[in-house]
């Protein structure tokens, strides 16, 4: 998982996961947790879920919630790793072959950067989970989207009003051309598995649903 945040969502599938490996119920603090998978991993230590965040906009500060509260306690994981960038987090050997976990990933280019790192890193990295709004909602940007659409991502605002964001635009279309003439490279496409609902954000307003992608050969 990259952009993991303070865990919840990483420590709710090792608890789910780690109970049910082999039916026995075990207790799911934190330090309990990670001292059983050590057992049932002959002391190599693999998680189920590698959490990583570059701790710099966590969405719940650990000096209010540190690790002596009950919310940190209950629902924080507490192997969150601190990562350079988004990018790096997905390159590296110990993320070979997983599933890539994105979960409301911000506005911007922070998603669709994480996932053609993940893609291009290795042909084994070829499942994604992607958990947010879709298309002009409040997660990702648009060329997230048509990446997976296999649009090129060309479209631009018809009006700018001052030199300084036409180039801007001169740039931001150049590094489009430049990314399309990549993916055209590609030897693969994403195909949508499964879509699942989840539990609307407070006030019911939201609009997120869970994605499943799997890495499909081109014909």
């Amino acid at each position: 998982e990259v952009g993991a945040g303070n865990g919840q969502w990483a420590r709710a599938l090792t608890d789910f996961h780690g109970a049910d490996a082999d039916g026995d119920s075990w207790d799911h603090s934190s330090s309990s947790r990670l001292r059983n998978n050590n057992i049932r991993n002959n002391g190599k230590g693999w998680e189920f879920v590698l959490a990583y965040d570059n701790m710099q906009e966590l969405p719940l500060s650990p000096q209010i919630y540190h690790g002596n509260t009950v919310p940190a306690k209950k629902y924080f994981y507490d192997n969150v790793r601190q990562c350079a960038s988004h990018v790096d987090a997905v390159q590296g050997y110990p993320t070979r072959g997983r599933v890539l976990l994105l979960v409301y990933p911000p506005p911007g280019p922070m998603a669709l950067e994480t996932v053609e790192a993940y893609a291009n890193a290795h042909p084994e990295n070829d499942t994604i989970v992607y958990v947010g709004e879709g298309l002009g909602g409040a997660n990702a940007d648009k060329e997230f989207f048509e990446y997976f659409l296999g649009t090129n991502g060309n479209d631009v605002a018809a009006e700018r009003n001052s030199k300084e964001q036409q180039s801007q635009l001169q740039q931001k279309q150049q590094q489009q051309e430049q990314n399309r003439h990549q993916r055209q490279k590609q030897t693969f496409q994403w195909a949508v598995v499964k879509v699942m609902d989840v539990l609307s954000s407070p006030g019911g307003k939201g609009f997120e649903k869970m994605f499943v992608l799997k890495k499909v050969a081109c014909r």
